[in-house]
């Protein structure tokens, strides 16, 4: 039996990653918003020094500002994980893991695989299973974990595996090719 495969190109999985890490951000962001809730009136600043901020309103923003621009942020990514570690565990694995196992399990592809043309199948060329997508979420944590190298796997890579795919047998093909 002769499969039809025609791997993705690089820029539509780059712009696919993209798409899906501002969507998943942008929840992400949102549920710890409406989680962490507004800052208790004793924490808040009391207007001596202006208006006051975003910050001084909202426990999401007096977190994620100096995670984001102070250059001591491990003393503020700490006392965040500490704090709220039910908010931190479904906001920052959770959500995430729901997104790409249930579209790829579901549909073969997340929203941005969908808007570029691509989709995840198995090496084989047949549809992933829940199971595969699950693996492959794994495999994508640790394609990340050291400074993104398993992802650059894919450049170099003959079929254009990345760490994860090669850990859960599978492809990115244009939509349309394969099983």
């Amino acid at each position: 039996m002769t499969h039809n495969y025609q791997t993705a190109p690089m820029a539509k999985r780059v712009t696919a990653f993209i798409i899906d890490m501002i969507i998943v951000g942008m929840v992400t962001s949102a549920f710890l918003f409406v989680s962490m809730g507004k800052t208790p009136a004793k924490l808040q600043a009391s207007g001596d020094e202006g208006k006051p901020s975003l910050m001084d309103k909202y426990q999401f923003f007096a977190y994620f500002e100096p995670i984001a621009l102070d250059p001591n942020r491990g003393i503020y990514l700490e006392n965040f994980l500490k704090k709220y570690k039910m908010e931190s565990a479904v906001g920052l694995f959770l959500l995430p893991l729901l997104y790409f196992v249930l579209l790829e399990g579901m549909k073969g592809a997340t929203i941005g695989k969908m808007m570029t043309g691509i989709r995840v199948r198995r090496k084989d060329g047949g549809k992933i299973s829940f199971g595969t997508a699950f693996l492959r979420h794994i495999g994508r944590l640790i394609s990340a974990t050291i400074f993104m190298l398993g992802f650059l796997l894919a450049f170099i890579d003959g079929k254009r595996q990345a760490l994860h795919d090669k850990i859960a047998n599978t492809m990115v093909l244009k939509k349309g090719t394969g099983i």
